[in-house]
């Protein structure tokens, strides 16, 4: 270890500024990271490319390389499902779309309940039942029954037969955050500009 040197000085102290603000935002989403592992994997290889390479690079410069290759592979195995051999899209846009009001515009019509209930469609191409719905979300039946007549009735979600509902385009374009689900039916007019 030769001292330090300016630009690896730089280098670490930009490090550990980025490594404390990823690991203050896991902490404030600690209900996604807690269910979600390649949540924790990718922000591990994150904080290790940041920390471990400047680090590294006063340490033992020969093992940078070393240290950046374990970290990207960190955050290619956190957006890879090796098992299933696709890119994890559908459960990312869970983690990071929890928080509804940072990218959805509800109408004035809709209830807290609602997001969670079109939530639970969000990712599949199934068709679910009011009790099923229920169960995923932990609210009545009753209430669900009623919430899923009111979001079919502005068509964000569509019966499919009797009982059986299913995300509707228009739902899908609101969950993503690219509509606002006003009054009307599958008109343009919420589309965000």
């Amino acid at each position: 270890m030769d001292g330090l040197t300016p630009f690896a000085g730089y280098n670490l102290a930009i490090g550990i500024v980025v490594a404390l603000e990823l690991l203050y935002f896991l902490s404030l989403e600690a209900s996604t990271t807690a269910y979600r592992r390649f949540v924790l994997v990718t922000a591990a290889g994150l904080v290790l490319a940041v920390i471990g390479g400047p680090v590294a690079e006063l340490v033992a410069p020969s093992l940078v390389h070393w240290v950046h290759g374990t970290a990207a592979l960190l955050v290619v195995f956190g957006l890879y499902d090796p098992v299933a051999n696709e890119v994890r899209t559908t459960e990312w846009d869970r983690a990071l779309l929890t928080e509804p009001s940072s990218i959805r515009r509800p109408a004035d019509w809709m209830t807290p309940m609602d997001d969670e209930i079109l939530g639970a469609f969000y990712g599949t191409d199934l068709a679910l039942t009011p009790s099923i719905v229920a169960f995923n979300t932990g609210f009545s039946r009753k209430e669900v029954n009623r919430r899923l007549i009111e979001l079919e009735t502005h068509d964000l979600l569509e019966k499919v037969e009797r009982g059986k509902y299913r995300l509707t385009r228009r739902g899908e374009r609101y969950l993503r955050g690219h509509l606002r689900a006003g009054p009307g039916t599958a008109d343009a007019s919420g589309v965000r500009g």
